[in-house]
């Protein structure tokens, strides 16, 4: 079976950055498992995926612009300590949940902390950067009618519960 719309794709993947180094794979997290077709991945990893079948290994390199965006130095603000109450110990790497003025929810990462101040990055981690994902499609299977129905997948077999 061929990857298309409706399928649930399960893939093996390393992700490296321009560098080479690399940033995530399915060694520590286990393979890739989302539902084709729903909007789940980045659109041009999504596209490159498609048409493969289970064994079919590819590199698909992505500029920021098809990954997770230019980095924005609008996303970047200081925040007086005094917006974070409650938390005695803040350090760069701590991620916060905030909200935009119209309500959205913006995850934020802690980049610098002095007495006063703590500069927050709201881009994603990866924004800004060159990716390369090495991957080897592992299983491919028709979409269970709870999976449409929920839009998402349900593990390999169609069995686990989200």
């Amino acid at each position: 079976m061929n990857i298309a719309k409706n399928c649930v794709v399960a893939a093996d993947f390393r992700l490296f950055d321009k560098a080479g180094e690399l940033i995530d794979s399915s060694d520590s997290n286990g393979p890739l498992v989302y539902l084709h077709g729903a909007e789940q991945l980045l659109p041009a990893l999504e596209a490159a995926l498609d048409g493969h079948a289970i064994g079919d290994e590819l590199m698909v390199e992505l500029t920021p612009e098809q990954a997770f965006g230019e980095h924005d130095p609008g996303l970047v603000d200081k925040a007086p300590r005094a917006n974070f109450p409650g938390v005695d110990h803040i350090e760069p790497g701590m991620r916060f949940q905030t909200q935009l003025p119209d309500g959205t929810p913006m995850v934020v990462t802690v980049t610098a902390v002095d007495d006063e101040w703590v500069t927050v990055d709201g881009n994603h981690e990866l924004a800004g950067k060159d990716l390369r994902f090495e991957l080897k499609v592992v299983a491919v299977r028709e979409a269970t009618a709870e999976e449409l129905a929920h839009g998402h997948a349900h593990g390999v077999d169609g069995s686990e519960e989200h």
